[in-house]
């Protein structure tokens, strides 16, 4: 009975352990963002000398420490440990109730969501690799009013298949709603009519989409790094059903790339998808 008792209560505690935090099949550890109610990476990763700085950075970027309501945005986490060449993250974005704070909606190259509980997590599909830093990207569109707190905790590892000798790291980035603009009102285009055709491209697609005001159109193609690649159209337009024929630059590699279409300054983005 002791011996039972024992291994009852030695199952009780794995259990509470593993709690905090869920491991998805595909490599990436969610629930420990650092966020309230929540360790982060250095409960399990051993640190090992050195520095992990985690960077959040967005396009269009925040001014002020401060979000467009319902506005559009591309975020970029950087991990950077000049010691390490692999990486990996946790990322969620809370009200001050520790809820939801808008929408994560795309997920760029080595980055998937999944859910911890009631709070969606971006996080690592597997390490990622890179020369002392890498960058994971993915779209998050703006409450429409309150606090948002982006709440990521990073880690530099070393991939030697155990926690030991890695290098956690944390940040915490406040924002606060900018009343005096917003990115619903009034809107110009339906972003639910914003298509890329054909997706996957190999050089020529078209753009559709549906202006419900006469406005200045333009189209940018930008990298996963929130880098501008190449602008494809730059025009005023009329009211309507617009389908504009764009190239891609001849010169451009394989990858997912985000084209982000500005309405007199008001983006809506889709992610675009390129072969060769």
């Amino acid at each position: 009975m002791k011996k039972r008792l024992f291994s009852i209560s030695i199952l009780a505690t794995v259990l509470v352990s593993v709690s905090a935090f869920v491991k998805i099949s595909s490599g990436g550890i969610i629930g420990v963002s650092g966020a309230p109610g929540e360790s982060n990476c250095s409960a399990c990763h051993g640190a090992s000398t050195g520095l992990t700085i985690v960077g959040i950075n967005a396009t269009p970027a925040f001014v002020a420490n401060q979000y467009v309501p319902g506005q559009t945005y591309t975020l970029d986490i950087t991990i950077t440990n000049t010691s390490f060449t692999k990486f990996g993250f946790d990322c969620e974005i809370l009200t001050l109730a520790n809820a939801n704070a808008g929408t994560m909606t795309t997920a760029f190259a080595g980055v998937q969501f999944a859910n911890s509980g009631t709070r969606k997590n971006a996080t690592q599909t597997t390490p990622k690799t890179g020369s002392g830093s890498v960058i994971f990207s993915f779209v998050w569109v703006a409450p429409l009013s309150g606090t948002a707190k982006i709440y990521v905790a990073g880690n530099a590892v070393n991939g030697n298949g155990s926690t030991s000798g890695d290098v956690p790291g944390n940040n915490v980035f406040a924002l606060t709603a900018n009343t005096s603009v917003s990115g619903i009102n009034d809107p110009v285009i339906s972003s639910a009519n914003f298509n890329l055709y054909p997706n996957p491209v190999i050089s020529d697609f078209r753009m559709q989409y549906t202006l419900i005001h006469d406005g200045n159109v333009k189209a940018t193609l930008y990298n996963l790094h929130g880098q501008e690649v190449n602008v494809l159209l730059s025009e005023n337009q009329t009211v309507g059903v617009h389908s504009v024929s764009a190239v891609l630059p001849s010169d451009l590699q394989a990858g997912i790339y985000m084209v982000k279409l500005s309405v007199n300054s008001m983006p809506y983005a889709q992610r675009m998808l390129v072969k060769q």
